[in-house]
């Protein structure tokens, strides 16, 4: 079947010559299909003589029967037509429409079913996203045609094309040629230099005909109502060498800006340097090599190479072209230059000559061969120890690389990055405006997410669901249901129906978070007015940020929340102080602390009922960690609070409860003390913790962060083990040694004896984790990490520890059983037989 795709900027005739082609291939006894692929839906006016209705008026969920209620017979025997159609004007992504009538097209395999001999694809002028490029992107296209006139814009736009069916060649698609529509004869020399310059034909010249005027004007193809026009002849010459095109043997090419401005000044382009074809016949590693290039590392998205030719050396750099600067040398998709210092030009000569005979490269291949990597999907011709070597040299050459640690398809830290979290005000409504069906627009941990750290400290044990679960919607936390729907037609209505239904929920004065996510953000839609409206109209304050950051505030956001929550306590008046302290955002942990203050003889506010009630009735508001919106919202309603370290541990326990008396003007005495027998209960565990030591696998600045704050959870672990006894040890890659070596200096006396040992591979991390006593901890917040069970250790975390004088006695009788645990130690051992 022949599949042909016409591309060419907007205006240059692309209806009129793809329309004739279909007519001409029926009339040679093909079934054809005319698909427009322009929100325009113009495409098949000259061949049904009507506008006829557009797939997005109505099929976009509505599968195959809706599809084919959409094709349409044509006035021509042998021609159906269907227009994708696409949103009114100024809203919607057309681009989404054209993509989902085509799934459906190659879902339910509706060209081959039916029969059709021909398909026949007209695509938008002017190709600026991969929406409009979906006959490309879903395998359906073949051959392309890329429309040009004499004009310099038609030519710069058919080169850009280029490059954009190159980018699908792997689906199948691959440039016939060009076809020229002639306004003047002698401009067409400029297509003709075009092609040539960028390794490609001119498949036909379509001249200047009055009979193309006038068909259009009865609504028909020039090839059917004036066939022997000269406009005819030339389109059934084109057609015959469309049919006859066979897909070169190499691709053809963009130009250069360099070359393209050549072209347009002197009518021809700059002849383009090229390889010997012995060198094109060696694996690209061993070309290169030969040309003098050697990998020291990468920078940003340039390689950096050390080249040694006859009259020169020095550090070169090759980038990709879209990112080339003035200045470098173009060849094929990269340009190269001389790193500072090395512009002889008797040397950069030679440096050219040497990147010209290897030319014929692409900027991925030369990625792969410095890699030793075989193909794009990362199966590696040296089993991954190049790559390793290509990543290890891109570090000691100083380039921002992949970490040495990072290998391929592993982790590369054991410690995941902390989330610094802001408290939501009760009576706060969320809106999401994302994908309804997106199990990733939410953020709770999933069995999807990418990152599993539970949340220890005392907010949390594990995470809980602090976002929508599908379908995303409780009371005050619910989505738009955006779909496909709003991205085809515009989701304007449904953000100003939603937005009204928050702002009802929230009551006057209440406030309104509007979250607009990754779907509806590439549509772009001028979101303020629906926001201004619907706030005006509920007199609710409308905060509107860009992805679901529930649990996260920055400035503007911390006010609003603030505001509010001091407007809800304000509301309350000056009731009276009966509790001594209100638990503020405590999580599970809130049960150990209430033990706690009991045990020091406190009142505190029972959980549950009205929350603002409870902070109106206590004297003292205990937060668990520093936050903007308590804070802001305590000082401005008149409250008194305070955010003592975390209690973990006896030590940290008696200073916490010390914290809170002395803020509430009163003296402990000897209620901040630990119970005698949890005393002695954890001095006897504390005993049995000689010869235990916990691993941290840390980059320098981390190890500094160990001891409370977002990455562990507000847990000061460091502080805990070193209470209990457990020796420390941290293993760190060898270029952070400098910062590590710092931040070990600045850890409190009792942490300062830890070892200190570096890496500089997987392998040589491998065998630290291995060494060293069999009761050792290594701390990740991967649960039961693979890497801490191949070296026979057990992994633990944040997630473990347990607040309160009970609570340091329970942690560390976990952690001294975990110690002992040596299943790990058993199965390697019974595996290694």
């Amino acid at each position: 079947m022949d599949s042909l795709v016409f591309f060419g900027k907007g205006g240059i005739g692309k209806s009129t010559i793809a329309s004739n082609v279909s007519v001409l291939l029926a009339a040679k006894g093909a079934k054809v299909l005319h698909v427009g692929c322009d929100p325009k839906g113009d495409s098949t006016l000259s061949l049904a003589g009507r506008r006829i209705p557009h797939f997005a008026e109505g099929g976009v969920f509505s599968g195959e029967q809706a599809l084919r209620a959409s094709i349409h017979p044509s006035l021509f025997p042998g021609i159906s037509c269907v227009e994708a159609g696409g949103p009114q004007a100024g809203v919607g992504c057309a681009g989404a429409g054209i993509g989902a009538m085509l799934d459906i097209m190659k879902e339910f395999s509706v060209l081959e079913k039916d029969g059709y001999g021909a398909a026949v694809f007209d695509v938008l002028g002017d190709v600026v996203c991969g929406g409009f490029a979906a006959p490309l992107r879903r395998g359906l296209a073949g051959k392309a045609v890329i429309v040009v006139s004499e004009e310099l814009l038609s030519i710069y736009a058919a080169n850009k094309l280029v490059g954009m069916i190159n980018n699908y060649s792997r689906n199948g698609v691959w440039l016939a040629g060009v076809a020229v529509n002639a306004k003047d004869p002698r401009g067409v020399r400029l297509a003709e230099a075009f092609a040539a310059a960028a390794r490609t034909k001119v498949l036909g010249v379509i001249p200047r005909d009055p009979a193309v005027a006038r068909a259009e004007r009865v609504r028909k193809p020039v090839a059917s109502c004036e066939p022997d026009s000269p406009a005819s002849a030339a389109l059934a010459k084109l057609v015959a060498a469309i049919r006859a095109a066979r897909r070169p043997a190499r691709q053809p090419e963009m130009l250069g800006d360099e070359e393209l401005q050549q072209l347009f000044s002197s009518g021809r382009a700059a002849k383009r340097r090229a390889g010997p074809a012995a060198a094109e016949a060696l694996p690209p590693a061993e070309a290169l090599r030969r040309a003098g290039f050697s990998l020291k590392g990468l920078s940003g998205d340039q390689v950096v190479c050390s080249w040694t030719g006859l009259r020169g050396a020095g550090d070169v750099y090759i980038a990709p072209l879209d990112s080339a600067r003035e200045g470098m040398a173009r060849f094929s998709d990269w340009a190269v230059c001389f790193g500072p210092g090395g512009d002889g030009s008797a040397a950069r000569e030679e440096l050219e000559a040497s990147a010209a005979a290897v030319s014929f490269l692409k900027f991925e291949e030369i990625i792969r061969a410095f890699g030793g990597r075989a193909d794009a999907a990362g199966q590696n011709s040296d089993g991954g120890a190049g790559w390793t070597r290509f990543v290890r040299a891109g570090a000691e050459a100083g380039g921002r690389v992949a970490d040495a640690e990072l290998e391929l398809g592993q982790w590369s830290s054991f410690i995941l990055p902390g989330a610094d979290e802001a408290f939501v005000p009760p009576g706060t409504v969320l809106l999401e405006h994302g994908d309804e069906e997106c199990r990733f627009s939410s953020c709770e941990q999933t069995p999807l997410s990418a990152y599993q750290k539970a949340r220890g400290g005392l907010t949390g044990g594990v995470a809980g669901p602090s976002g929508p679960a599908l379908p995303k919607e409780t009371e005050l936390l619910f989505s738009t249901g955006f779909t496909y729907a709003e991205a085809v037609r515009g989701d304007a209505v449904k953000v100003e129906r939603s937005l009204a239904a928050a702002a009802k929920v929230a009551g006057r004065g209440g406030l309104v978070e509007f979250y607009n996510t990754c779907s509806p953000m590439l549509l772009a839609t001028d979101l303020a007015p629906c926001v201004e409206k619907a706030a005006a109209a509920g007199a609710v304050e409308i905060v509107r940020e860009n992805f679901n950051t529930f649990n996260s505030a920055g400035p503007e956001k911390a006010r609003a929340r603030a505001s509010y929550m001091a407007r809800r306590l304000r509301a309350l008046g000056k009731p009276a102080r009966r509790y001594d302290v209100n638990l503020a955002w405590q999580g599970p942990s809130r049960s150990a602390l209430e033990e706690l203050l009991s045990g020091a003889g406190l009142t505190f506010a029972p959980a549950g009922g009205n929350p603002y009630s409870a902070m109106a009735v206590s004297k003292l508001q205990v937060l668990p960690a520093p936050d903007p919106v308590f804070s802001q919202a305590f000082d401005a309603a008149g409250l008194k609070w305070a955010c003592p370290r975390a209690p973990y541990g006896l030590a940290a326990s008696k200073f916490w409860l010390e914290a809170i008396f002395k803020a509430l003007g009163r003296k402990p005495g000897r209620r901040s003390a630990p119970p005698a027998e949890l005393s002695r209960d954890y001095a006897r565990l504390a005993a049995g913790a000689a010869g235990c030591s916990a691993v941290f696998v840390c980059e320098g600045e981390q190890l500094a962060r160990l001891d409370g704050g977002a990455l562990v959870c507000g847990v000061p672990v460091l502080s805990f083990l070193a209470e209990a006894g457990f020796s420390l040890a941290f293993l760190v890659p060898e270029k952070d040694a400098p910062a590590a070596r710092a931040a070990l200096r600045a850890l409190p006396a009792a942490q300062r004896g830890a070892k200190l040992s570096f890496f500089r591979d997987p392998p040589g991390l491998r065998r630290l984790l291995a060494s060293g006593p069999r009761s050792s901890l290594v701390y990740s917040d991967i649960p039961l990490d693979p890497r801490a069970a191949e070296a026979g250790r057990t992994s633990f975390s944040s997630a473990q520890f347990s607040p309160g004088f009970a609570g340091a006695v329970a942690t560390l009788d976990l952690l001294l059983r975990l110690c002992r645990w040596d299943f790990n130690a058993k199965y390697l051992a019974g595996k290694n037989l």
